[in-house]
């Protein structure tokens, strides 16, 4: 069971006063944390949540409010479907109802008038939208950078580029360009939300073309297989995220070990012929674009 399922909500009645003072007073003492208007959940529980566990304990207190038909769209599909994010988790759940004719707002909920999205399942009996539409709506109103990387994992989970492209072309103008951009950077080689987030950033920079996950045969026969390959400038560009090196399940051993391993594995690469230089990219590159230039002046790579 998901740790968002397994929370217990307290809602409040109006057939028990009593009950709502006692969550109410629970609240102020730091017992309690209210998640919506009469629905609070015990806060040591809630402070034992990740940011998407939030937003769907949020979703799963507006169930009781949604009219029959509505069906969780846009960044509540998206927690639903576990799609990454480079932003924080909002507070505010989206439903889309056709039978509505205008979109409603109440405080931390709106439901959306439209056409009936393609279902992906239900989350506590309300249907989902699918992950190539929840992908297309959410990259509308995304950066390139959120766009490549929600693009990007639903081609890993096996959605078709031609089934985004075409809700793309069928849908409104709004967003258009921004979705169009992400798709032609989006790759399914690009193995993590972090080299998703490196090539949409390579992008705006204008940084020359990169080949990802390419393999090099040294002598003897074993083969590296590294994040990025830059051609016209000889470059190999690995993206070092922290995990890489917490997670000792690929290099068995202490993170001496790792670090050791990945050490003689670019040695062994820089050594061929046509590699000529090696750049690790960290996430602190990527959150600042002025630092991520910077790390290719310094290595020769033009950009704007």
């Amino acid at each position: 069971m998901h740790p968002a399922d397994a929370i217990e909500l307290l809602r409040t009645t109006k057939a028990d006063p009593s009950r709502a003072r006692t969550l109410q007073r629970g609240a102020a003492d730091g017992h309690f944390v209210r998640v919506r208007h009469g629905v609070y959940v015990p806060a040591a529980a809630w402070a034992a949540l990740d940011g998407r566990s939030r937003y769907l304990v949020r979703m799963r207190a507006a169930v009781p409010l949604l009219p029959i038909g509505a069906v969780f769209t846009r960044d509540s599909a998206a927690a639903v479907l576990n799609v990454p994010r480079l932003t924080s988790w909002p507070e505010h759940v989206h439903v889309t109802v056709p039978a509505l004719d205008a979109d409603r707002r109440r405080v931390g909920l709106t439901l959306h008038a439209g056409r009936r999205p393609a279902e992906a399942g239900r989350f506590h009996g309300v249907p989902v939208a699918s992950l190539a539409e929840t992908v297309v709506e959410t990259s509308r109103r995304s950066s390139l950078s959120g766009a490549v990387v929600a693009v990007d994992h639903a081609l890993r989970s096996g959605v078709q580029r031609r089934e985004l492209e075409g809700m793309l072309d069928s849908g409104p103008d709004w967003g258009r360009v921004r979705v169009a951009n992400a798709l032609g950077v989006a790759d399914e080689r690009h193995e993590s939300v972090g080299e998703s987030f490196f090539a949409a950033r390579c992008h705006e920079l204008r940084a020359p073309y990169m080949e990802p996950q390419v393999q090099f045969v040294r002598p003897g026969g074993k083969t590296y297989r590294v994040d990025f390959w830059m051609p016209s400038l000889g470059l190999v560009l690995e993206f070092d995220g922290r995990q890489k090196y917490r997670d000792h399940g690929a290099v068995p051993g202490t993170a001496d070990d790792v670090l050791w391993s990945e050490k003689l594995r670019e040695d062994d690469i820089r050594a061929d012929g046509d590699v000529r230089g090696f750049i690790r990219v960290t996430w602190w590159h990527l959150v600042d674009p002025e630092r991520l230039r910077t790390l290719f002046r310094m290595h020769g790579v033009p950009c704007r």
